[in-house]
């Protein structure tokens, strides 16, 4: 009784916006356009992205990401907030062998134009993204893929076995969009995709609205458009939504979300997520190649003392602990004293007392390129304490913000660079540990060589079996720290905080979603005023 009450008084709200607004401009020749704008904004949302880039199109980049954040584009499984499979597209999956997986597509989806989603369209889909992204092969290697649209399935078959080929089909570079057969090739402006919302307008590099996909197979949105501004910057952001010219904002700095959590017209939620902050080591550096300095860089950071400044949680290793990969690994040590005196008995000296140790008659001193990294200043804070630390030790760091930090760790040209990865990328750890750690791998930006590594990492991506999977990827991860071939600093903690008007927010464990058919306008804030 109470929601329709609420409801209600919402509807009498509108009508009244309506007849001011009738009143005052009955003599003007706009006043139509006028009333229809203004009760559309009372039903609209506005979003601060940290992220938005030149395409919609799944094949480009990472873009895909941005089409399934919005609401509009999907995969053929998701993943739920405790990183377990979920069928979206489909009804089914399963695996025939080794090396042959089928899906069984639903009868109920329709793309937002109300053609229907068929087998041979998520064929074409997924041949368009293996001919055109050079990420695609990353997750796995078709051989042939077969749609049969009688039986309605799609069958995989891939030149060597792939365990986790179904978590990886959850990664938003597999969004399905409607193909034109004489133009797959091109790059498509304003996708038309599946999700709850449909794109009606893109400026690259800038915005992006929606507006409810009529043809949804779920419940219709009470949202009347939704608009997402590109706004790379977190106090900007922040700004933008305490003075009302947004609802929904992401990735707030920790001081902020402090303050933001004793507003109470805020809305804020936060969770643990699967990312972790890490600092990548370069082992070709004639300095970090040694594994004493190494061992002693990681004793000397003090990664509490971080996380009080960025929140999240104390990494332990590659692997956050909330995630089952990630659990039976032994924490990195915090122990300055213990760092010296390594360093001292390898005769890492400082010799003519300038406050820097000495390697074979150098200084060792260090460059450490930095940038801002999804949406958050952390990147800066960890850097500065790391160089802090390193500096009680006797070893120099020097920080150098970068502007393109991804082709200059590529190249290899940085001896400390800082990320936020996502080790649990899709729900599986298999690929992310593949390709950061194998040593022939093509994002192994460290040039990290361990035979021991490769050999569990060869064993792992032929194990089907979770359990199993799980107790190799720990061992991975205990081998990395002992090894220690990088610094795993923090599980930063997810954030979302949204003004009064907004209801059903969720706060997703994997942040290539945000936007939900669930999410919509609250009334009591409009009521309450």
């Amino acid at each position: 009784m109470k929601r329709v009450k609420l409801k209600n008084l919402f509807i009498c709200f509108i009508s009244a916006v309506f007849m001011l607004l009738a009143e005052g401009c009955s003599k003007d020749s706009n006043c139509d356009l006028e009333i229809k704008q203004q009760a559309q904004s009372l039903t609209a949302l506005k979003v601060g992205l940290y992220f938005l880039n030149y395409s919609l199109d799944p094949k480009d980049y990472f873009n895909g990401w941005i089409l399934v954040r919005i609401g509009a584009g999907e995969t053929l499984l998701t993943l739920d907030d405790a990183g377990k499979l979920q069928p979206n597209l489909i009804s089914g999956y399963r695996i025939l062998d080794d090396k042959t997986y089928e899906l069984t597509m639903r009868n109920d989806v329709a793309f937002s134009d109300g053609t229907k989603l068929d087998a041979d369209m998520v064929k074409r889909n997924l041949e368009r993204i293996f001919a055109k992204s050079p990420r695609a092969v990353q997750y796995f290697d078709p051989e042939k893929i077969i749609a049969d649209n009688t039986a309605n399935t799609v069958t995989i078959y891939t030149k060597k076995p792939v365990p986790e080929i179904f978590y990886n089909l959850c990664e938003p570079l597999f969004a399905v969009i409607k193909l034109d057969k004489e133009n797959e090739a091109q790059t498509i402006n304003i996708p038309i995709t599946t999700g709850p919302y449909q794109v009606t307008k893109f400026v690259p590099n800038e915005r992006i609205s929606v507006k409810p996909n009529p043809n949804y197979r779920n419940q219709s949105s009470d949202i009347s458009r939704i608009d997402f501004y590109y706004i790379p910057d977190a106090q900007s952001r922040l700004i933008a939504l305490k003075s009302g010219d947004l609802d929904i904002i992401n990735t707030v700095d920790h001081s902020d979300l402090q303050l933001l959590k004793q507003d109470k017209n805020m809305q804020v939620l936060t969770g643990a997520g699967p990312r972790t902050n890490v600092i990548y080591l370069n082992h070709l550096n004639e300095f970090l190649k040694d594994k004493t300095l190494r061992q002693a860089v990681s004793l000397a950071v003090n990664r509490e003392n971080i996380v009080k400044l960025i929140g999240g949680e104390i990494a332990k290793g590659v692997i956050s602990y909330h995630f089952d990969f990630g659990k039976k690994v032994n924490a990195q040590k915090f122990d300055p004293k213990l760092a010296n005196t390594l360093l001292d008995r390898a005769g890492f000296i400082d010799t003519n007392n300038d406050g820097i140790r000495e390697m074979n008659g150098k200084n060792i001193e260090l460059t450490y390129r930095l940038k801002a990294d999804h949406g958050s200043a952390d990147s800066f804070t960890i850097a500065q304490c790391v160089k802090e630390d390193l500096k009680n030790i006797g070893i120099l760091v020097n920080l150098v913000q970068t502007e393109n930090l991804s082709a200059l760790m590529t190249s290899g040209d940085f001896d400390l660079c800082s990320a936020n990865d996502s080790a649990i990328l899709t729900g599986d750890c298999g690929y992310f540990l593949t390709s950061r750690y194998k040593s022939d791998a093509d994002a192994n930006f460290g040039h990290y060589k361990n035979k021991e590594v490769d050999k569990l990492l060869d064993l792992l991506n032929l194990t089907f079996d979770l359990n199993k999977r799980t107790a190799i990827s720990q061992e991975i991860a205990n081998t990395l720290n002992d090894d220690v071939a990088a610094l795993y600093i923090s599980y930063p903690e997810l954030n979302t905080v949204c003004s009064g008007k907004v209801k059903n927010m969720h706060l997703y464990t994997f942040d290539y979603y945000l936007i939900d058919d669930k999410v919509g306008i609250n009334d009591t804030a409009f009521t309450n005023k």
